[in-house]
């Protein structure tokens, strides 16, 4: 199944430069662990939301041409027709994968793991809000005006956000700690030579 594939894809091209380790240097190079220039904070988020609906985009593909070449008659799960389909199911997960590589190499420091559960959180509020407001007004007429993948993004997007500017504020402090290193001895030289 394509859908697989393209999941396996963005997993490994995310485990190289998520192992990358952080630098104090970044800072003052101006990049992140992978070596990819920071950019400013609204092309890093167009990057990721473009290269998010590009993963969106290739499920869908891959689901409407899934049912054609193997002759399903449905490629939800219910198999009528209704109900949770593959989109639903793996499209969290390759928005979160294009948000990541998106903000990566832009030069994002965002956290793939945050970004995976972002994306997948945005998916249960959406279901979570779909299924009380059809319980409690009996009606999802909101539902029809935002459309589910919308509520991915906009997980996937807070949570890698989120988690780069908490990286850089580690790497701020490891930066102040390494200064003030380095400028305690100086001090205490200075202090303790005989006048």
């Amino acid at each position: 199944m394509r859908f697989l594939f393209h999941l396996a894809v963005l997993s490994a091209l995310t485990v190289g430069t998520a192992a990358a380790q952080d630098r104090v240097s970044e800072l003052e190079d101006n990049v992140n662990a992978a070596g990819f220039t920071r950019r400013s904070m609204p092309l890093r988020i167009g990057a990721e939301a473009g290269m998010g609906l590009l993963g969106e985009a290739l499920l869908a593909v891959t689901e409407m041409v899934i049912p054609v070449v193997f002759g399903m008659p449905s490629y939800s799960l219910g198999g009528d027709g209704h109900g949770l389909t593959m989109t639903h199911l793996f499209g969290p997960a390759l928005m979160a994968g294009g948000v990541y590589l998106g903000g990566r190499w832009t030069g994002g420091r965002g956290s793939f793991e945050w970004t995976f559960l972002g994306s997948y959180g945005g998916f249960l509020v959406f279901g979570g809000a779909y299924l009380l407001s059809k319980e409690w007004f009996g009606s999802t007429a909101w539902a029809d005006l935002i459309p589910y993948p919308l509520w991915w993004m906009v997980g996937s997007l807070v949570a890698y956000e989120v988690t780069d500017g908490l990286a850089t504020d580690r790497l701020k402090k490891k930066r102040r700690n390494a200064l003030k290193q380095a400028g305690e001895p100086l001090m205490f030289q200075l202090l303790t030579l005989p006048f």
